[in-house]
């Protein structure tokens, strides 16, 4: 009974790996409380700003728009040979449709200011259920110490 049973159930197992998709996981749970507006810091004494500050060295997803349709899945940051900062995001598409979004990277010193004006905006066309990488090369070498990535939907 038991050598009956068991391919029985591997046949079972295998048909309903068969009708699987690969697909990225996007858990939007895990990123969802960041996205709360609670106060943050005063920017006028005595009132607090309703915004959280937007931490150094990640992406911010501005746009409502597809915030629960693309997810970020990594950023990284190297110094290349000539000393100017790449920044490299993955973004992966968590719908079933084509979607278009836009990024663009602001670079600041040490101090936190920026160090040169902000990129122009890059064009991210995603298929579904696919990943795609945002790219940005900063102009200066010595002076970029962070940098913050912004991304919204198409217009």
């Amino acid at each position: 009974m038991r050598r009956l049973l068991a391919p029985v159930l591997g046949l079972l197992l295998l048909g309903g790996c068969a009708s699987m998709e690969p697909a990225p996981h996007c858990d939007m749970s895990r990123i969802s409380g960041q996205r709360d507006l609670v106060p943050g810091p005063a920017m006028v004494p005595g009132e607090s700003s309703p915004l959280k500050e937007m931490p150094m060295n990640s992406v911010n997803i501005t746009d409502p728009a597809i915030m629960n349709k693309l997810y970020v899945r990594s950023i990284a940051a190297r110094r290349t040979a000539t000393g100017t900062v790449e920044v490299v995001a993955q973004v992966v598409n968590c719908t079933d449709f084509q979607q278009t979004a836009e990024a663009r990277t602001q670079f600041y010193d040490s101090t936190g200011v920026a160090s040169e004006p902000v990129s122009a905006w890059q064009r991210l066309h995603l298929s579904p259920r696919t990943s795609s990488a945002y790219r940005e090369l900063s102009m200066g070498d010595k002076t970029v110490d962070g940098y913050m990535i912004e991304m919204r939907e198409t217009k």
